[in-house]
């Protein structure tokens, strides 16, 4: 067989199933990372109930809400968009534990807010790092775990975000005493401590992404990372060891030049370079052109109009659920009853993602379709919108893995965070849509989170293919590179040096 050919089918994403399973340190980056996403998820809580409070003390008008609102959604915009830029070119691990301890202080700017005008200020620049932070988690897991465990990895990510909304209904309901009034500085600032544990922890604790730094040209770096995490997954035990496919590591008899543990043999070395030059061969990194090329134009332009419509119906219950909670005399429990709308559909969600004929796409088109009909039915009755948050929490789930999973390592921060932040633009420009039509007639807006719906349905209708049981950087709808004529002549000329060096 020629040897090529043979070495040739061990991509990274083999690798790390082969060689490092799932144990010790995937589930501790897990552990860590997840409290991104829990912060996250308490934020946005905490900002929505920051809406009613700051009118009533300040006595803002409607329109210096919705610019409040939007300004929040907007630094989330730009953020989102330079995070890939810098994410793709610099490396992972430095902009999570730097977005995270920057996050901390920005909290903190809302202690001194005493007016409309630092309010501004503060919300744009809390809005901008939390942006920033939100594709960081998931490109991170998606690059170092198996993918029989990827999907399932991405949903525990975003199901910490509802962990971070319960966490941000506990802080308002110690610090505020009712929708319209309390201390919502003490509430800002106790929300931050999370952000500063997990940059520190992050620092000390998690390595660079291997993928990203083969991807950017240093194999052996990358190898060398995938040996720490072999190292640290050995002899999994207890719980770890029964929830997941674990490896026991070997010391190869020939390991690589510049191996740290000898787990990586010379010839797995040699694979993996064929693999990096034929996967990174023409892609540029962290670049909008990119995700415009022929192989990437349609899923962009889908995906991009699914994340704009679920951010503006996702966000936009969240904004105007207060105000109806408020004007209807109900309290945070009636609230957290709606937020805990979510947690069954993430549970779903962990049985379901890996099954072939339901998966990312099938899963986001049906829940989209149950959306429509409980928005719908919302706008008679009160009770549908805790079945709405539940389908529509679906579709955050598989979209998720399918976003971070679609894009290539090049440009999979930018994939993630330019969707992010189309999303964004969705969630800015809901308050000058919702907060008229409430003016008008409360349940007004579940008639337009109805239209989205059935927007999204048909985007992700006509996406091109699902991404389960698919390695990451795959260049086709079969799941494999594509090659060319170049790449062949270049892939003999390899062999046949290797052999001369042989003999």
């Amino acid at each position: 067989m020629n040897p090529y050919k043979e070495n040739a089918k061990l991509s990274l994403d083999q690798l790390i199933e082969k060689r490092c399973g799932t144990g010790r340190y995937q589930v501790l980056a897990l552990s860590i990372l997840v409290f991104i996403d829990l912060n996250d998820g308490c934020e946005l809580i905490l900002m929505s109930f920051l809406m009613p409070i700051l009118k009533s003390e300040w006595q803002l008008t409607s329109l210096q809400i919705q610019v409040l609102t939007s300004i929040f959604y907007l630094g989330m915009v730009l953020g989102s968009i330079l995070t890939g830029f810098v994410a793709d070119r610099k490396g992972r691990l430095k902009c999570i534990y730097l977005s995270c301890i920057i996050q901390f202080f920005m909290a903190n700017t809302f202690l001194l807010c005493t007016n409309f005008y630092h309010m501004i200020f503060a919300r744009f620049g809390y809005g901008f790092v939390y942006g920033f932070s939100i594709p960081l988690t998931t490109t991170m897991i998606s690059e170092i775990t198996a993918p029989d465990v990827r999907g399932r990895f991405l949903i525990i990510i975003n199901f910490f975000v509802s962990v971070g909304k319960i966490y941000a209904f506990l802080l308002a309901f110690f610090c505020l005493e009712n929708f319209n009034q309390g201390h919502w500085r003490l509430m800002m600032s106790l929300s931050s401590t999370t952000s500063l544990i997990v940059g520190i922890l992050a620092w000390i604790y998690l390595m660079e992404s291997p993928r990203y730094l083969m991807g950017s040209g240093q194999v052996v770096e990358g190898l060398n990372i995938i040996e720490e995490i072999i190292h640290k997954n050995e002899n999994n035990t207890g719980i770890i060891g029964k929830l997941f496919k674990t490896v026991q590591p070997e010391v190869s008899s020939d390991p690589f030049k510049g191996s740290k543990y000898g787990y990586i043999s010379a010839k797995e070395r040699i694979a993996i370079e064929k693999w990096v030059t034929k996967v990174f061969r023409s892609e540029k990194r962290g670049t909008l052109r990119e995700l415009f090329s022929k192989n990437n134009k349609s899923t962009t332009i889908r995906l991009w109009i699914v994340w704009f419509c679920i951010n503006f119906m996702y966000f936009g219950q969240l904004l105007i659920l207060p105000f109806i909670l408020g004007q209807n005399k109900k309290t945070f429990v009636d609230y957290l009853i709606t937020v805990l709308g979510e947690i069954p559909s993430i549970i779903l969600s962990l049985l379901i993602v890996e099954i072939p004929f339901l998966g990312r796409k099938n899963t986001m088109t049906i829940s989209f379709f149950c959306a429509t009909i409980m928005h719908v039915w919302s706008y008679y009755a009160s009770w549908p919108y805790f079945f709405a948050r539940f389908f529509m929490k679906e579709c955050w789930a598989m979209l998720y893995p399918y976003s971070t999973e679609i894009f290539h390592t090049s440009n999979r921060t930018l994939g993630f965070g330019s969707s992010a932040a189309i999303g964004r633009i969705g969630a800015a420009i809901s308050p000058y849509i919702l907060i008229p039509l409430f003016d008008q007639e409360a349940h007004l807006p579940f008639l337009a989170f109805a239209v989205s719906s059935v927007i999204s349905m048909l985007s992700t209708i006509t996406l091109p293919y699902d991404t389960v049981g698919k390695s990451l950087d795959f260049q086709n709808s079969e799941g494999e590179v594509e090659s060319n004529k170049e790449d062949e002549i270049k892939e003999i000329m390899m062999v046949l040096i290797e052999k001369k060096n042989q003999n």
